[in-house]
């Protein structure tokens, strides 16, 4: 077990806080700005990442904070304002294990547009155990107990390298909460999780096509004493 930061970079304080804050704040704006007219993510985040001479890192923390309004309102109308007690959650295991992990290390977490987390942190095709893997998982299934979930079940991408170790690691915390799951090992957890209910994820590709969605990465952030979250887009988004 990898005793890291997950998702921490020593020039994201640099990159990210003081003067840098205000000027992606600005980036976002002007990213929006296009998008809403039309341009595609990529060539948004490129235009306005080289006016300003962006880093790499910046520009993916855009692409994932940014959001045209049409994309914002189709991933807004299918959040669900509660989860009701006795239901069945579908979560995306890496992304909300890896939140989870990037958090806790006290790594920058990302607000977007659409009210949702995320982080930076990624998986680069392989996962590794860290010390806080088991105390993310911990968090997230007692929030869900928190909400009286009947069943979680934890959806993980297979081909991705030591998969079978998180699948290990969920089903020990769960055991050890008395917490009924399900884990699913499948090529691509996005996919199926487009086709679901009660989802709990902060892609947004999943957001946007899922049947409906709960932000339980919310609770779990304001859970948290002094997250490091990045909110550049100066909108409310407590629905």
């Amino acid at each position: 077990m990898k005793d890291t930061r997950r998702g921490w970079h020593e020039e994201d304080i640099q990159r990210f806080t003081g003067d840098a804050h205000h000027i992606l704040s600005l980036c976002a704006k002007d990213i929006t700005y296009l998008l809403d007219r039309g341009y595609p993510y990529k060539s948004a985040v490129t235009f306005v990442g080289n006016h300003y001479l962006l880093t790499e890192r910046q520009r993916n923390a855009l692409m994932r904070i940014c959001s045209s309004a049409e994309m914002k309102n189709t991933i807004l109308s299918r959040q669900l304002p509660v989860l009701e007690k006795g239901c069945t959650v579908n979560i995306d295991a890496f992304n909300a294990v890896i939140l989870m992990e990037t958090a806790l290390s006290g790594s920058m977490i990302l607000k977007g547009a659409d009210g949702c987390y995320r982080d930076l942190s990624g998986l680069a095709g392989t996962y590794a155990v860290i010390q806080n893997t088991d105390l993310a998982i911990e968090r997230i299934i007692r929030k869900l107990q928190e909400h009286e979930a009947s069943l979680a079940v934890f959806w993980i991408d297979s081909p991705v390298s030591n998969s079978g170790r998180l699948k290990t690691h969920i089903a020990e915390v769960a055991e050890q909460l008395s917490f009924p799951i399900d884990i699913r090992m499948v090529h691509n957890a996005d996919t199926e999780l487009k086709k679901l209910d009660h989802v709990i994820s902060g892609d947004s590709a999943v957001l946007a096509e899922c049947i409906n969605w709960y932000n339980l990465y919310r609770e779990l952030m304001n859970d948290l004493k002094d997250p490091w979250i990045l909110d550049i887009t100066g909108e409310d988004h407590n629905l």
